[in-house]
């Protein structure tokens, strides 16, 4: 027996993206990945020498600071670690947890600068 075509899925639409572009993420650590933070605060910290990073899983300051200077060449002033809890969520009666994370607001030191469209 065919299936019916009225259900069928078009072979372009199986392609087609869905939902907002994956973001650009950056290989800190074995393990921990780096993803910048888009927002209004986060292009407002950038102009402003400032970086904002999320990450999930361990890694201490002073490593954040080693790999973000050794991958792009840059001079680190400060690293600001906020963490933040896992969102309750819901589907229905089913209730769930979002993973926990940290934004990273890294400093740089005067004219230094990160192009955050190229990845590492």
């Amino acid at each position: 027996p065919k299936s019916m075509a009225l259900f069928a899925k078009k072979k372009s639409d199986r392609n087609a993206p869905v939902g907002k572009p994956k973001a650009i993420a950056f290989k800190l650590k074995s393990g921990v990945v780096a993803v910048p933070v888009v927002s209004e605060k986060a292009s407002r910290l950038q102009q402003q020498g400032q970086y904002t990073f999320n990450i999930v899983g361990n890694i201490s300051k002073v490593e954040i600071k080693k790999a973000v200077e050794s991958a792009w060449g840059v001079r680190v002033l400060g690293v600001n670690s906020i963490g933040l809890p896992g969102k309750i969520v819901r589907r229905g009666r089913q209730v769930g947890q979002r993973k926990a994370r940290r934004h990273l607001v890294v400093r740089l030191a005067r004219g230094e600068s990160i192009d955050l469209s190229k990845t590492l």
